[in-house]
C-alpha cells in the first residue's frame, strides 16, 4: 500500500472504483489484523489507536455504501504512514 497509495485523493478514490475498492480492503485487513491481536498485546501498547484502527475497519466493513472517500484519503495520507512504525515496533518486539 505504501508505494501505491499514499498519493492517493479523495478525487481519485471518487473517479477510480478499482482503487477505491483496493484502499478500502487494505484498511480492513489492517482493522481486522488488530481486531485479531490479543487484549493484553493491545493494552501493552496503548500508543496505537486501537479502537480507531478497528473503529474504521467496522465502518468499512458495516457501512459499505456510505463510505466517505475523503476520510479514506486522509486515513491513507496521514494516519497509516503514523500507524507503519508503530506496528513494525510491536512486530520486531514479538518472540519468534
Amino acid at each position: 500500500m505504501e508505494e501505491h497509495a499514499y498519493p492517493v485523493t479523495e478525487d481519485k478514490l471518487d473517479r477510480d472504483a478499482m482503487l477505491r475498492y483496493a484502499v478500502v480492503k487494505l484498511i480492513e485487513v489492517i482493522g481486522e489484523a488488530s481486531n485479531l491481536l490479543t487484549k493484553e498485546l493491545r493494552q501493552a501498547h496503548p500508543e496505537v489507536p486501537w479502537n480507531l484502527v478497528i473503529g474504521m475497519r467496522n465502518r468499512l466493513v458495516h457501512d459499505y455504501f456510505r463510505i466517505d472517500t475523503a476520510i479514506v484519503a486522509e486515513v491513507v495520507r496521514i494516519h497509516i504512514p503514523a500507524l507503519k512504525p508503530q506496528m513494525e515496533a510491536i512486530l520486531d518486539s514479538l518472540p519468534e
